[in-house]
């Protein structure tokens, strides 16, 4: 283990120099011709607004300008034109607002910072003498201190002066989280995404939410690099910290790999982001050693000794992950807000080759013990950590408007009898997630619809978990084990603009159930849309082109403007 971090280490400081040193060397040539802002300190008052200029940029050289603030709590900053930005203030406080500005000359962008005050105005507010007869002393509605009792606002009409300019502006007082997913260590130098600097600040420009697109799924919490499965006796577990469930009957346990993650909920930390957990129980992406007795071999462990593994998984990675939230940031809940408990049970793998879940358990239909199980186990960690009023454990699934009945029944069966630590009926599945990987002629937009109201009748709230829309993309004619139709590539002579008028219609109905929510019946709604990868090239179904940006992040296609332009139908 001390040999392992030691190489780790040594790598670590590595990485960090090829970062750093290019970079000096770079800005010591080009001091002399460095932008700059206008301004290095801005004093507000709030609810005013001051406009920020870049200085040494003629408009011909420029790429691009990203303006990030770093408490989004405290400012908002809008473009305003290509070389300036418009800071506001929203809440007292100091903060510093940066500008990545890319230049067609150069590499790597340059960063200017200006730091910003926000202050309440002191000058006394004016209040009308009034009398009896004045229409001011009766027309003023007495003071209250209620609130409502919701986690999101209801529609306004107030709609921005200024058209959006990235996603999080678009969706701002809709969702409460605009997501994507990304990877720490990518598969490729693509795909390094939350160690890429210029691609961090293009995810908190335009996102508040992260999920890992692989780095948190069995796969990669139990084996290590495509070893398999390292084991650790029950005293080397103890001294490393793991919870080793009551009558365990087995004397041996899984290494848990968490270092990635561990990193993931630094950056978390340091950008001012927060994450789904993605994901737990799965047929897929989950070693065959975590079914196999001594975790080798090919003879199924029985399903006694499964549920004790499975308890062991569940808690080691929530309490481990709970721990780095509260060492980070003093509490836990803080920066994971939801775990995708369950991915796609309803379309399990029944493969007899490969032993997993369905295997150990058999077919146990729409009451699956171990599903039930899993659930339980998780929602006892967010008590023992108090944040079961903020963290929410959903079942996540595919192809959800073609089985929105079966999902239904199976939250209803999780939630069943379910009580918290003092007895009280819970809802231990607190969230459905729609994985939401479309067509532009599949599914209709009324049958999407139809199933995200049914969801929404549950009175879970709802999250789009996993949002592409591929183009030339149609099914083969052929089905799986299971009966589930085959999809593969196929030029059907699809366009960016066919995709970008399903995307339009798509958020515009997403919107307005949102709007038009009864929240009498469910209070949270749809807590927010994740899309699933950043541009086109790095998606994992790169060939039918389903995301908002093409070869890069600084290739906007025509769905990322109607994807923006869809939020509008909040105000009209």
């Amino acid at each position: 283990m001390k040999r392992k971090q030691h190489i780790a280490l040594v790598m670590a400081g590595i990485l960090l120099l090829s970062a750093v040193l290019p970079y000096s060397h770079a800005s010591h040539s080009e001091a002399a011709a460095k932008p700059k802002l206008s301004v290095k300190k801005v004093s507000l008052i709030l609810g005013k607004t001051k406009k920020v200029q870049v200085k040494n940029v003629k408009k011909k050289q420029l790429k691009k300008i990203t303006w990030t603030a770093k408490n989004k709590k405290i400012v908002t900053v809008k473009k305003s034109g290509k070389l300036a930005a418009s800071i506001k203030g929203k809440k007292t406080g100091t903060t510093k607002v940066t500008a990545k500005i890319y230049l067609k000359a150069k590499k790597k962008p340059v960063s200017a910072v200006v730091t910003v005050t926000v202050k309440k105005d002191k000058k006394p507010v004016k209040t009308p003498v009034t009398t009896p007869n004045s229409p001011a002393a009766t027309s003023l509605p007495p003071a209250t201190s209620a609130t409502p009792a919701v986690s999101q606002p209801p529609a306004s009409s107030n709609k921005p002066q200024e058209d959006p300019t990235n996603i999080l502006e678009a969706y701002d007082g809709i969702f409460k989280y605009m997501g994507t997913c990304a990877n720490y260590y990518g598969y490729d130098e693509k795909k390094d995404q939350l160690r890429t600097r210029s691609t961090l600040d293009f995810i908190t420009e335009n996102f508040n939410s992260i999920t890992l697109e692989n780095e948190m799924k069995p796969d990669a919490i139990l084996s290590s690099w495509g070893v398999g499965v390292q084991t650790l006796t029950l005293s080397e577990a103890k001294e490393l910290g793991y919870y080793i469930p009551e009558n365990y009957p087995e004397t041996k346990v899984p290494y848990l790999n968490l270092g990635t993650v561990d990193s993931t909920l630094e950056t978390l930390k340091k950008e001012g982001l927060q994450m789904r957990g993605h994901t737990f129980v799965w047929h897929q992406q989950t070693p065959v050693e975590f079914f196999v007795k001594n975790y080798s071999g090919n003879t199924k462990v029985t399903p006694e000794v499964m549920d004790a593994r499975l308890e062991f998984f569940v808690r080691n990675v929530m309490r481990h992950v709970m721990d780095k939230e509260k060492e980070l940031t003093g509490s836990a809940g803080t920066l994971v807000y939801a775990w995708d408990m369950i991915n796609e049970y309803i379309h399990r793998t029944h493969d007899a080759t490969r032993i997993s879940w369905h295997n150990v358990y058999g077919d146990m239909g729409l009451e699956p013990s171990y599903v039930k199980k899993a659930f339980e186990i998780a929602y006892e960690e967010l008590e023992n950590y108090g944040v079961q009023d903020k963290v929410v454990l959903y079942y996540n699934d595919y192809d959800t408007y073609d089985c929105a009945d079966d999902i239904v029944s199976l939250v209803n069966f999780i939630n069943q009898d379910a009580t918290d630590k003092n007895g009280n009926p819970v809802k231990i599945c607190g969230g459905i997630g729609m994985q939401s990987h479309l067509c532009v002629d599949y599914p209709t937009i009324e049958s999407y619809g139809d199933a995200l109201d049914k969801f929404l009748n549950t009175g879970l709230e709802v999250s789009i978990s996993e949002l592409d829309v591929s183009t030339n993309y149609a099914k083969t004619g052929e089905t799986d084990a299971q009966g589930w139709d085959k999809w593969a590539y196929k030029d059907l002579g699809q366009t960016d603009e066919d995709q970008a008028d399903y995307i339009k219609s798509l958020m515009e109905m997403i919107v307005s159930k949102q709007k038009n929510l009864d929240r009498t019946k469910n209070q949270n709604g749809i807590a927010g849309v994740t899309i699933w990868g950043l541009y086109d090239n790095c998606s994992w179904k790169a060939n039918t082109k389903p995301l908002l940006f093409g070869k890069s992040i600084m290739n906007p296609k025509a769905s990322y403007y109607s994807f923006l332009d869809a939020a509008a139908i909040w105000y009209s």
